[in-house]
């Protein structure tokens, strides 16, 4: 007879292992978790379970087990009365630095600053320009110019009388 709880040594393929039944499928297998490697295996017959685990068994298990490296949760190992626990090595957190808001505008937002202090429509290649200078805003990509012109363009055909912006001619934008 099985039990849930149980030990038992059991035959997978052609080596022997020690295994720990966890619970019982709907099809009549039995989950186990094998104590050598962490891995759930499954038994399917009674005739895989060759006998039940003794003290001794499980002692030397004890010592030889080595955790599986893709298993989450580790088998329990069990220590022996004259083995001391071993204790972690304390880790020192690094302090984190606080961030100090550079360049913190968007550049939709340099772009309305920069065209209310020029009160006159810009292209887009001179918006930016100003605003890199002013480092109201900095960009790693290579045409911020055309992301802006996309980014005006589109705020202007959404939000058509609520935009910041206004389109006076090709390539020109100028603040509301």
């Amino acid at each position: 007879m099985i039990k849930i709880g149980k030990c038992y040594a059991a035959r997978f393929t052609k080596s022997d292992m020690p295994i720990r039944i966890e619970t019982v499928n709907a099809n009549g297998h039995w989950q186990a978790r094998s104590l050598t490697h962490g891995r759930i295996v499954t038994v399917k017959n009674e005739s895989q379970i060759l006998r039940e685990c003794n003290d001794a068994d499980l002692l030397k298990i004890a010592k030889t087990v080595v955790p599986n490296r893709r298993s989450k949760r580790q088998p329990p190992t069990q220590q022996l009365p004259t083995e001391t626990p071993q204790v972690a090595p304390v880790r020192k957190v690094k302090a984190k630095r606080p961030k100090v808001p550079e360049y913190s505008l968007t550049l939709l937002e340099a772009a309305y600053r920069v065209l209310r202090e020029a009160k006159k429509p810009l292209t887009c290649h001179e918006i930016v320009t100003r605003a890199f200078k002013k480092k109201l805003h900095r960009s790693s990509g290579s045409t911020p110019q055309n992301t802006l012109n996309a980014a005006l363009a589109t705020e202007v055909k959404t939000k058509g009388d609520q935009a910041r912006f206004v389109k006076v001619g090709r390539g020109l934008f100028a603040a509301r």
